[in-house]
Order: structure tokens, then C-alpha cells, then sequence
């Protein structure tokens, strides 16, 4: 027995105990701690924002953004995807998230407000006020007809085409075949990669990275993709119809 008023050694000084209630709270929030998957790098955007930006360019009627992910969103996706050399899944991953991001942000750049990727009310009115301006059904949204006048090519196949005029050559002459060549190399998927090779994006280069003379963003963008592979094409055949015409003998060009 220790006198009272005796100190005792550290070592024989009983620990403080935690109320019963409160030490299985903490024993808890522990294992949820260790449990619980660490947050994405980069988070989706939430439904209503994706409906919002496919309306705001034209792939779902206004009246389709209600926070539900179902048929007619998907429905929408998927055209947006077949439109920008994607997988058609109908499901809204990264690279998907991407791609409707830049197509937004280029929209908001021709009419001069905010390029975050988001068309919220801001980018409808600049929208419409740059419609009105230009002879448009001013609407605030940038479908086809409003995307054309923009300069914003819709789809990979029609930046192929505008593409293939800066290049010198004439579509109605050149682009069959460049259309013939790059549907059985890559069927215009940007992400297309052959198992075998490597080779890599719309016009297949071997290696993928020959691409970055022509954009760092050579990974993700059709257009820095197109702009290589005419490039290529040109020093090395002249014309996609010459291309063309290489492929049908030997199966690569």
C-alpha cells in the first residue's frame, strides 16, 4: 500500500479510460478511416451538369436534364462519343468528361466568356447574343447549325474534312479515301490502339508519340491526331488517295 500524497512511478500510473460510448465512437471512425477508399484524383461531374452541357451543344433537349442517368442521357452520350472518335458505351468516363469539356470550353471561347466547361445560364446568353449577331435562331444552343458558323468542327470526320482543304487537296476528290484508309486503321477512335504494334490514335503512328510534333495534346485530341496523320501522309504519299490506294495493296501504309 502507497502512503497518500505518494507519487507514483510512470510506469504503475493507470491509464485514463474513455467512457464506454465514447471509445467505441473513436474505435469506429478508426475503421471507417482505414476502411473508406481515398477520393479520386479527378472527380465526374455530377448528372445535371453533364445534361446540361450535351443540351447546352445540342445532344439532349433541355427539358432531359433531370438529375437521372437514364435511356435518353445515355442515348445522348453515346452520339456525343460517335460524333468525337470514342468509345460508344454510352457511359460518361474520363476521356468522355474530357472531350465534352474542351468542346464546351471552345464554345465559350468563340463568344468570349469563361472557358471552364461548364454551359451554365452565362453561356447560354453569350450563346444566343452571338446567334442573334450572326443571322442565327438564337436559342443559346450550339447544335450543328450554330457549331458550323462558329467554326467548331461537330465531329472528327469534319475536322478530317476542313483538314483535308488546308492541306491543299480537295474533299470531294481526296477525303472518300482518307474516310476508306482510317476506318480500317483505327475506325476514327482516338484511343485506338493495335495490341500487336502499338500504333496508336486515328492515323495509327508507330510509335503514338511521333504525334507530339504536332501538339502536345497528342494523346487526347482528334484534331492534333488528323493534322500529323496529313502531314504524314502528304511527305510520304502525296494524297490520302495514294495512301489509300498503298493500303489496298499492302495492308499499312
Amino acid at each position: 500500500m502507497i502512503p497518500i500524497g505518494t507519487a507514483l512511478p510512470a510506469s504503475q500510473v493507470p491509464a485514463p479510460r474513455l467512457p464506454v460510448a465514447r471509445a467505441a465512437l473513436v474505435l469506429f471512425v478508426a475503421l471507417l478511416a482505414m476502411l473508406a477508399p481515398s477520393a479520386p484524383a479527378h472527380a465526374l461531374d455530377s448528372t445535371t451538369w453533364l445534361q446540361r452541357n450535351l443540351a447546352g451543344i445540342g445532344y439532349l433537349p433541355y427539358s432531359g436534364i433531370d438529375g437521372v442517368y437514364g435511356s435518353q442521357t445515355s442515348t445522348a452520350v453515346r452520339s456525343f462519343q460517335h460524333d468525337n472518335g470514342l468509345a460508344e458505351d454510352g457511359e460518361y468516363g474520363s476521356r468522355t468528361e474530357l472531350a465534352l469539356h474542351n468542346k464546351v470550353m471552345e464554345v465559350q471561347r468563340k463568344v468570349g466568356t469563361t472557358a471552364d466547361g461548364a454551359y451554365g445560364d452565362g453561356t447560354k446568353s453569350k450563346v444566343t447574343a452571338w446567334q442573334q449577331a450572326n443571322g442565327l435562331s438564337a436559342d443559346g444552343v450550339t447544335g450543328p447549325a450554330t457549331m458550323n458558323a462558329m467554326r467548331i468542327a461537330r465531329t472528327v470526320k469534319i475536322t478530317g474534312q476542313w483538314k483535308t482543304t488546308e492541306h491543299g487537296w480537295s474533299v470531294s476528290s481526296q477525303f472518300d479515301c482518307l474516310d476508306n484508309l482510317w476506318i480500317r486503321e483505327s475506325t476514327w477512335k482516338v484511343y485506338a490502339t493495335n495490341p500487336s504494334s502499338g500504333a496508336y490514335g486515328i492515323p495509327q503512328a508507330l510509335p503514338g508519340d511521333k504525334m507530339s510534333v504536332a501538339g502536345a495534346d497528342w494523346q487526347t485530341n482528334p484534331a492534333t491526331q488528323i493534322e500529323w496523320g496529313l502531314d504524314y501522309i502528304k511527305s510520304r504519299y502525296g494524297t490520302p488517295c495514294a495512301a489509300w490506294s498503298f493500303w489496298q495493296s499492302h495492308n499499312w501504309y
